[in-house]
């Protein structure tokens, strides 16, 4: 009976087997995503997508604020974790339960209100390019 060993070919097939697979979750997910995205907001799911050039402006901006967005998002994950938890917990406590939501919803308040800082400043840094780019043409 012949030994069976490891040698380079089943390496490459086990690294391409691998491959595919994580290939064939990558696309499976993202079909759900679009799927669920179409479910919740009908044909008009991507309506509100923008041009390439305000869509990078925008996420500059938000990089260039992820110092104050990183931990007001943590604080949001948090305060919901903490929310369910007490929802869940035995005796269920009503009071204690709409207290928990009530602070997530002050934790989404903060941190919506540094997005849209961001967001700002980046529809403003694209707008400057712009007129920027447009002064240049016409002179």
């Amino acid at each position: 009976m012949k030994r069976f060993r490891f040698n380079g070919r089943m390496a490459l097939i086990a690294v391409l087997a691998v491959s595919l697979l994580g290939n064939a979750l990558a696309i499976g997910a993202g079909l759900r995503l679009h799927r669920l995205r179409v479910e919740l907001l009908g044909d008009d799911a991507y309506a509100g997508l923008q041009e390439p050039e305000v869509r990078h402006a925008l996420n500059a901006a938000l990089v260039a604020r992820r110092d104050d967005i990183a931990p007001a998002l943590r604080a949001v994950l948090g305060a919901r974790i903490l929310a369910m938890e007490t929802g869940t917990a035995q005796p269920f406590d009503r009071e204690a339960t709409v207290a928990r939501m009530e602070e997530t919803r002050v934790a989404i308040d903060d941190l919506l209100d540094l997005v849209q800082i961001a967001l700002l400043e980046g529809l403003e840094n694209y707008a400057a390019s712009v007129e920027g780019s447009e002064g240049a043409v016409s002179e």
